[in-house]
């Protein structure tokens, strides 16, 4: 009976080191992960096209009104541009 047990053992041994690797790869994975978004949300390089400042440029509205795209800096802006005929 013993020699039952120690290959149970062995086996549940076994079991518990492929999990235990397991968890190191995800660990490792994870923070590889980390790292290269880190990298890359940080780098902010000033040839990074999503922090350079856009142009600044005026329109006027259809109410007549002048705005201009510095007046609204710090906060977000969507601009959508037409062409008509």
């Amino acid at each position: 009976m013993t020699n039952k047990q120690s290959k149970r053992e062995r086996r549940e041994a076994a079991r518990r080191a492929r999990l235990r690797r397991q968890r190191i790869r995800w660990a490792a994975a994870s923070l590889a992960v980390l790292a290269v978004t880190g990298a890359v949300l940080f780098a902010g390089g000033s040839d990074d096209p999503v922090a350079a400042l856009a142009p600044d440029f005026e329109l006027e509205t259809p109410e007549g009104e002048t705005i201009r795209l510095s007046d609204y800096r710090g906060q977000p802006v969507a601009v959508t541009f037409m062409h008509t005929d």
